[in-house]
C-alpha cells in the first residue's frame, strides 16, 4: 500500500509558506494551549492494548483507514474495552496542519467528529479551489466561526507544537509516512487493514 511520504527538508519550516491564501489580522480571544494540547484517545484509558495513529489531515490512504476500517477497530476492540487509540497529527503540507490545528480548537469528543467528518469530506476540501472556504463550512458545523477558525490556524505556539509533535514522532518511532501506527510502543510494519490489525492485536492479548 503506497503512502504519503514526509519530505523531512521542510522541518519546523513548513509554517513560512502558509500564509498564502489565509486572512492573518490577529485576534484577540488566542488558543487554549492546554486544551488543544491533551491527548486525544478512544477507549478505555486502562486498555490493554494502546495504538497510537500518526496521520496526516489531507492523506487519502488515512481518509480510507477512517472511514474503512476504524469504524471495525471501534466496534471490536474500542467498544469492548480491549483497546484504546490515541490520534497524533503527522502533517504532510499546508493544509494539513491547518485543518489539524482546526480540529485541536475543539474538545475531545467534538476533536474525535471533526476528524471524522474531514476524512469523509477530504476529497471536497483537500483537493478544492479554496480549502479556507471549505473548511469553514465543515467547522460551522461543529460551532465554530470563521474567525475561530483563523485564529486556530495561525496560531504559532499551536502549529509549533503539532510540528513538534511531528518532528518527535519522527525521531522517537521513525515515523516519516501516514498512516503509521504505533502499539504498546512498538511501531506495526505492513498493518493497515482490519484483518491485519486484527493478527497485531491477537499477539498482545
Amino acid at each position: 500500500m503506497r503512502r504519503r511520504t514526509l519530505n523531512l527538508v521542510l522541518g519546523l519550516g513548513l509554517i513560512a509558506p502558509f500564509t498564502a491564501g489565509l486572512p492573518l489580522q490577529a485576534l484577540a480571544a488566542g488558543v487554549d494551549m492546554e486544551a488543544a494540547k491533551a491527548p486525544r484517545v478512544i477507549g478505555d484509558p486502562d486498555a490493554k492494548v494502546s495504538i497510537v495513529e500518526y496521520f496526516s489531515m489531507t492523506c487519502p490512504h488515512c481518509a480510507r483507514f477512517h472511514t474503512e476500517v476504524l469504524p471495525k477497530l471501534k466496534e471490536a476492540y474500542v467498544d469492548t474495552g480491549k483497546v484504546k487509540i490515541e490520534f497524533k497529527d503527522f502533517p504532510l503540507d499546508q493544509w494539513a496542519l491547518r485543518a489539524s490545528a482546526m480540529a485541536r480548537c475543539l474538545d475531545g469528543k467534538r476533536y474525535v467528529a471533526m476528524v471524522d467528518l474531514l476524512m469523509k469530506k477530504q476529497a471536497d476540501w483537500a483537493r478544492g479551489d479554496n480549502p479556507f472556504v471549505e473548511l469553514v463550512k465543515l467547522a460551522k458545523l461543529a460551532g465554530l466561526s470563521e474567525e475561530r477558525v483563523q485564529e486556530c490556524m495561525t496560531d504559532e505556539k499551536l502549529l509549533d507544537f503539532i510540528l513538534n509533535e511531528r518532528l518527535k514522532a519522527t525521531k522517537d518511532h521513525d515515523i516519516k509516512s501516514t498512516p503509521s501506527f504505533v502499539m504498546n510502543g512498538r511501531k506495526l510494519e505492513d498493518v493497515f487493514s482490519f484483518e491485519s490489525f486484527e493478527e497485531a492485536i491477537a499477539d498482545v492479548l
